[in-house]
């Protein structure tokens, strides 16, 4: 019975142990979507993206046209003939283009995916020295992103003067444009 009182008070005095210690951690939020945003560096990776993109586009349209052209060849001559043996060959090349055309679909959306993540490595480092930089200096133990990816809030409710977006904003260099607030 005494172990059993002994293990409770133990596990009571650990758990107010940590309430005491949650109470004195300082968390900042920072909502990191609306930094990147209006990050220059984020911008110019876009616009790098959207060239990228664009590139890839041409090569597939070129392929596209290609493949619609063996498409019209094969309802002109099937217009013009039911011959099995002389249709075959157009149709099985209709569906090795076909599928050549998904394959370098996918890969071009790999392409650009890659892309994405290479240039965006440097903008989160960057990000990341920023939130660390600004942590030691007000002496924020945690900061936190105030939005989930999809621009779903996390933090329902804290202290303005916890919310570190436009702190953040200032250290990377970011300007708001007018009429902005930063959340």
């Amino acid at each position: 019975m005494k172990l059993k009182a002994t293990i409770l008070a133990l596990v009571i005095s650990l758990g107010m142990l940590a309430t005491v210690q949650a109470q004195n951690l300082k968390i900042g939020y920072a909502n990191i979507e609306a930094i990147l945003l209006y990050m220059p560096e984020t911008q110019t990776m876009n616009q790098n993206l959207k060239t990228f993109s664009d590139k890839l586009g041409q090569q597939l349209q070129s392929r596209q046209q290609y493949y619609q052209s063996l498409i019209e060849e094969y309802q002109q001559l099937a217009a013009e003939t039911q011959d099995e043996a002389t249709l075959k060959p157009k149709q099985e090349k209709i569906i090795e283009v076909e599928k050549e055309l998904q394959n370098e679909q996918q890969a071009s959306q790999q392409k650009l995916l890659e892309r994405r993540q290479t240039l965006m490595e440097p903008i989160i480092e960057k990000m990341q020295g920023a939130i660390k930089a600004l942590a030691a200096e007000d002496g924020y133990d945690v900061i936190i992103n105030s939005v989930d990816g999809n621009g779903i809030s996390i933090v329902l409710h804290g202290p303005e003067e916890n919310d570190v977006t436009k702190k953040l904003m200032t250290k990377l260099g970011v300007k708001l444009p007018e009429g902005e607030g930063g959340q």
